[in-house]
């Protein structure tokens, strides 16, 4: 990707409900893209940002693989040490707790009590906060895990710093990918319909966003239209390493309902997409995951039905989804849920699972690509042993039972 650097040094500004943005010129990176992390080392790596604060609603996002059990893994913070009354997001509290939380220096350090809240080591694995109201709630892979901390309740008026980001007291051990700054609490589906694709940069109540692409050198470019850039302090360039966060590419138009599979999911079934939900038997590597939406039609069509494999009907929903590495995944598909069918099906051998390549455009017909293995009284059709492609799928029936 090209990238863009811009250095500005302005002071730090307190911000409320609203923030003005500073629209900016950037330089051009002359590199291929590539999808970047930042690795921290556990010791004494951070970034330097000329950051500011937010004090009235926020949210942070962020994908991290950690590395280590360092206690005290601080995100955001408002200097490189403690500074009395202020607050941090960490990744890991302290004292051997190790799960997600939030600090006010001088009070006390809160943490969510359940087993999701502590992060494993090499997963990637997506948090974010969210706070207004003095609520804070955290999600994990998308999932709330409310807003009740251990030592809670809350001290009033949790403010957000990003002075810092990596280091206080204790710096994180791992790789940062995709960190989000947000003058807004984000709603729970924001939050699971953008965590598994990069920004534009120019949202709505975007403050700032560290895609991480650099790859190079020691500046870290704020990629929202604001410039609180950054500069890595007691890192090298070797720092900079490939990135496997299950990061995706999905058109406008099949933007319903991302969902994603991938190391963290395990041998787990996938969310479910309107009515389609995988599964790895196996489990997958880092380097394997598939990011995917669909249309939000329902019911059915006969338009561009594979020739000659006599199929009468297929679904109008059609599930788009972009492939990184090796994806071999069982495929359950609930058309009850995706067509409005009644069922339940009767013969497996009577549904397809069809398919047609990201450059099939127009009046390009889908292709057969597996029989169904199984059907069940709940509306279910299973496909097994699927080899994933970047494209598009939906389903389709030689009996009419859609």
């Amino acid at each position: 990707m090209l990238r863009f650097f811009f250095i500005l040094l302005f002071s730090t500004t307190i911000y409320s409900q609203s923030i003005v943005s500073n629209p900016a010129v950037h330089h051009h990176k002359n590199l291929p893209y590539a999808n970047y992390a930042l690795d921290f080392d556990g010791s004494n790596d951070y970034i330097l940002v000329n950051g500011g604060t937010i004090s009235n609603a926020w949210s942070v996002e962020v994908w991290y693989k950690k590395s280590g059990t360092s206690s005290r893994q601080n995100l955001t913070n408002k200097a490189n040490s403690n500074v009395s009354s202020s607050w941090a997001l960490r990744l890991g509290q302290w004292y051997n707790k190790n799960k997600v939380g939030i600090t006010k220096y001088g009070r006390a350090d809160y943490y969510i009590n359940d087993s999701r809240a502590q992060l494993e080591t090499g997963k990637w694995e997506h948090v974010a906060w969210t706070y207004q109201s003095n609520n804070v709630t955290v999600y994990v892979n998308g999932e709330s895990l409310g807003s009740s901390f251990v030592r809670g309740p809350l001290s009033p008026g949790a403010i957000l710093y990003w002075n810092i980001i990596g280091k206080s007291s204790g710096t994180i051990k791992g790789e940062l990918d995709e960190l989000r700054i947000w003058n807004d609490k984000r709603t729970a589906e924001e939050i699971t319909e953008n965590m598994f694709m990069e920004l534009n940069g120019n949202e709505s109540n975007l403050v700032a966003y560290y895609n991480m692409n650099e790859g190079t050198g020691f500046d870290v470019e704020d990629n929202s239209q604001n410039t609180y850039d950054g500069q890595m302090k007691n890192m090298s360039e070797e720092d900079w390493v490939l990135s496997n966060a299950p990061l995706g590419s999905i058109n406008d138009s099949y933007k319903t309902n991302i969902k994603a599979i991938w190391e963290k999911s395990s041998t787990s079934a996938s969310s479910l997409s309107d009515g389609l939900s995988m599964i790895s038997s196996t489990g997958l590597a880092e380097e394997n995951y598939t990011i995917y939406g669909n249309n939000g039609l329902s019911s059915t069509s006969s338009l561009n039905l594979p020739p000659g494999e006599n199929l009468s009907l297929r679904s109008a929903r059609v599930w788009q989804f972009d492939v990184t590495g090796i994806v071999s995944i069982d495929i359950t598909i609930d058309i009850g849920d995706a067509t409005g069918y009644s069922g339940p099906p009767v013969l497996a051998s009577d549904f397809r699972l069809l398919y047609r390549p990201v450059g099939c455009t127009g009046d390009c017909n889908f292709q057969v690509i597996s029989t169904a293995s199984s059907v069940s009284s709940t509306d279910n059709i299973e496909f097994t042993n699927v080899s994933l492609q970047n494209g598009f799928y939906a389903i389709g029936t030689l009996g009419g039972e859609l």
